[in-house]
């Protein structure tokens, strides 16, 4: 009976090891959650022109292998325009993450920036793109990013500098 019980533990520790050294060989799915706060600058012409920064947040998820992750995001910024009103915008974003070197990362995302103001409430969306990069160290994420989109109620593009500061969590 004994030497059954030995034998049986020595396959359920080599069966262990094997699926561990399985996973780590092909490596098993990490998830990311984020959320951050943000400050937007207005750069350009037409932009800086009719706004001067705005605030808003933004939350996401990802998953992936290795150092690279597939992501969404979904958040708001609201601008101030020179004329007392506010642009709002409701950006929706699917990115790549790509993890460098420590916590050190780029990213790139495509979306829709859906936009309301004060004067017009119904939400208009046009084509957004951002790229950026940023630092996360433990729970803390740093990050920078430009984005541009189309204006919908007013002439030019919108297109603005991001800094980024919030928390993020990778299982």
């Amino acid at each position: 009976m004994r030497k059954i019980s030995v034998a049986l533990l020595v396959f359920l520790l080599a069966g262990a090891g094997i699926s561990r050294a399985h996973a780590q060989l092909i490596g098993l799915p990490k998830v990311l959650a984020f959320g951050n706060l943000t400050y937007a600058s207005p750069v350009g012409a037409n932009f800086s022109n009719i706004a001067n920064h705005g605030f808003g947040y933004e939350a996401g998820a990802g998953i992936g292998l290795g150092k690279t992750m597939l992501v969404a995001s979904a958040g708001q910024i609201t601008y101030n325009l020179t004329n007392n009103g506010r642009l709002t915008v409701n950006p929706l974003k699917l990115g790549i993450r790509r993890y460098l070197l420590l916590g050190l990362f780029l990213n790139a995302s495509l979306g829709t920036a859906l936009q309301h103001t004060d004067v017009f409430p119904d939400k208009k969306g046009n084509f957004l793109y951002e790229v950026g990069g940023g630092f996360k160290f433990g729970f803390v994420e740093l990050g920078a990013a430009y984005t541009s989109y189309k204006l919908a109620y007013f002439s030019g593009n919108a297109s603005s500098l991001l800094f980024k500061a919030g928390v993020a969590v990778k299982l």
